[in-house]
């Protein structure tokens, strides 16, 4: 084989292989080569994954897949397996819990606003109607599924449900505990939804918290509170703990203790080092 021929076949190999890796970094950064299809797999990852369709999140885990079949390693290919596997969950069981709570507004002439929960076996029961089941519904499917099953009951209805967010808001609130919130509202409103910040918060520092992972830690929480990223931008989910830090305040009391006992071990040292000296002379 001509070297010059063999040489040029080795340099367009070598570079087919750089572009794959230049791809898979892209991909898992979100950024598409000129492709909208994958960077709208992105946006939906990033804000609005909760309201993503089928669709949309088959073709994100086939994204995600690709990613891990061109060979990414280390930490990107742990969170790649662990993003397929939650899609692949939520295609499977859709996105309700036992305990989810939502509002529907039913219209039929006049508009009816009832509140539903998911019970156990994921059945819901629609006050004068049949029970209804969402398992493996997702949420972007959840009002064209309730409008098929209530049209079979009544005629020229439409419903609209609005998914409740279950959340512990703790730490420096006025009243801690769990809340039932519109996913729709700012990071900022869940503070007063839980009386209002109590006189230690320090209300530009909160972390959002899922089981043993942070989700938003207390340093990032300054943005998204001033550009009001809301709880279904930040994929807060039901069961997520909202955690707002207290000041570190100065405790006078404890300090002006510490000086005292500092100044006091300060002068034994002095009169110990003034006895020993005294003796050493003698």
């Amino acid at each position: 084989m001509d070297p010059i021929f063999h040489f040029a076949a080795m340099h367009r190999h070598v570079l087919a292989i750089a572009k794959q890796c230049l791809a898979a970094q892209l991909l898992f950064a979100g950024v598409a080569l000129g492709s909208p299809a994958l960077l709208g797999a992105q946006e939906i990852a990033d804000a609005g994954a909760q309201r993503a369709s089928r669709a949309d999140l088959v073709a994100l885990k086939a994204t995600i897949d690709n990613q891990i079949a061109l060979g990414i390693t280390g930490e990107r290919l742990r969170e790649a397996r662990f993003r397929s596997s939650a899609i692949t969950a939520r295609l499977e069981h859709g996105d309700f819990k036992i305990g989810d709570r939502f509002l529907l507004s039913i219209q039929q002439g006049d508009v009816k606003v009832d509140t539903a929960s998911v019970r156990d076996s994921m059945w819901v029961t629609i006050p004068s109607l049949p029970d209804f089941t969402v398992a493996g519904v997702l949420r972007s499917e959840l009002d064209a599924k309730l409008n098929a099953h209530i049209s079979r009951y009544l005629k020229n209805a439409t419903v609209r449900a609005t998914v409740l967010t279950r959340v512990a808001i703790l730490g420096a609130v006025q009243a801690p505990g769990f809340y039932y919130v519109s996913p729709d509202r700012p990071i900022s409103d869940l503070v007063m939804t839980a009386g209002g910040p109590a006189g230690n918060a320090n209300i530009r520092k909160l972390e959002i918290v899922r089981g043993k992972v942070v989700v938003l830690a207390s340093k990032k929480s300054a943005a998204a509170l001033e550009n009001g990223r809301t709880l279904e931008q930040l994929d807060v989910q039901s069961g997520d703990e909202i955690r707002v830090e207290a000041r570190r305040d100065l405790n006078w009391n404890v300090i002006l203790r510490l000086v005292l006992l500092a100044v006091g071990v300060f002068f034994s040292l002095l009169q110990f080092l003034q006895w020993y000296y005294n003796r050493q002379d003698f």
